[in-house]
């Protein structure tokens, strides 16, 4: 076999590797960020391999180093198991390292099970073992409501009251936004990547008139629905509140009937969520995986 070439490009990654890079990244073929760093391996003129990386500024618990996020590894599927991606990914390191980066992060998504062959890999290159950070349940829409006894018959108190987050006003705009950290945690804002939220299906739950939660809603694709963040204040979510708000926003979407799949997220950290999800959407028709998360020091 001819010698594996690799490059590192500039300012777009070429379009012979589209086949290679990730959906989400495919803006990247327009242009290229000077905060990422891109090898793409050849053979004989062929793309074969892609890594792709992105540099976050420093940060005092990082010591003022930079920390780099991998944000693709692909081997056309020939050329697996010939060394091309430890390749490659030795060369990423490198690179980034003289960039000043003194941390990689990588995630990828799987089974519910440790042993993958993505984590087998990684810890092969000198990653940490694998922690779970998002679960991820995906299915129809209509079996998670109408299929799950429990699911369906929660209904909220007359206390309670639901509206759409294009309806919140100014004044419970500003209220939410300065509990950041406060009475919710910074991951869950519901205001974070607002571009892309759908305001009219996201739910604002009120008690007595007050905000006291949020289900955060994207449209994924033209079927499909992403539940992305779900928050109730602990008091109500201690009485199912929050589930309750969650079925509230599926009849919704499933009354219009345009919308048919649903993918939920619910942060590892949130384990009290984790073990309701655990528990009680349990359908042979949804889909179970983990987003999981390691690091490397370079």
């Amino acid at each position: 076999m001819s010698k594996i070439e690799v490059r590192a490009y500039r300012g777009a990654i070429p379009a012979a590797f589209s086949a290679l890079t990730p959906k989400e990244l495919l803006p990247l073929m327009q242009e290229l960020p000077p905060s990422y760093a891109a090898l793409g391996a050849s053979l004989d003129g062929r793309p074969v391999g892609l890594a792709v990386a992105s540099l976050q500024a420093g940060h005092p618990a990082t010591g003022g180093a930079k920390t780099a996020q991998l944000r693709a590894l692909a081997v056309d599927p020939p050329y697996r198991r010939k060394g091309v991606g430890r390749q490659l990914l030795g060369m990423l390191e490198s690179l980034l390292r003289q960039n000043g980066a003194a941390l990689m992060r990588a995630e990828f998504v799987g089974g519910t099970e440790t042993g993958s062959v993505s984590a087998a890999f990684l810890q092969s290159c000198g990653f940490a073992a694998p922690t779970p950070g998002i679960h991820i349940w995906s299915g129809p829409l209509r079996q998670v409501v109408e299929d799950l006894p429990r699911i369906e018959r929660l209904r909220l108190p007359k206390e309670f009251t639901f509206g759409p987050l294009s309806g919140l006003t100014e004044e419970e705009r500003s209220v939410i936004a300065h509990g950041t950290g406060i009475w919710y945690p910074p991951i869950l804002d519901p205001f974070a990547e607002e571009d892309q939220i759908d305001r009219e299906h996201s739910l604002i739950l009120r008690y007595h008139q007050v905000p006291v939660g949020w289900i955060i809603v994207e449209q994924f694709d033209a079927r499909t629905v992403l539940l992305k963040s779900m928050f109730v204040k602990d008091k109500h979510q201690r009485l199912a509140r929050a589930i309750s708000l969650g079925a509230e926003a599926c009849r919704r979407i499933i009354r219009e009937g345009k919308l048919t799949e649903a993918i939920f997220f619910v942060e590892a950290e949130n384990a009290e969520m984790v073990r309701f999800m655990n528990r009680q959407i349990d359908h042979p028709a949804i889909h179970k995986e983990i987003l999981w998360r390691t690091v490397k020091s370079l």
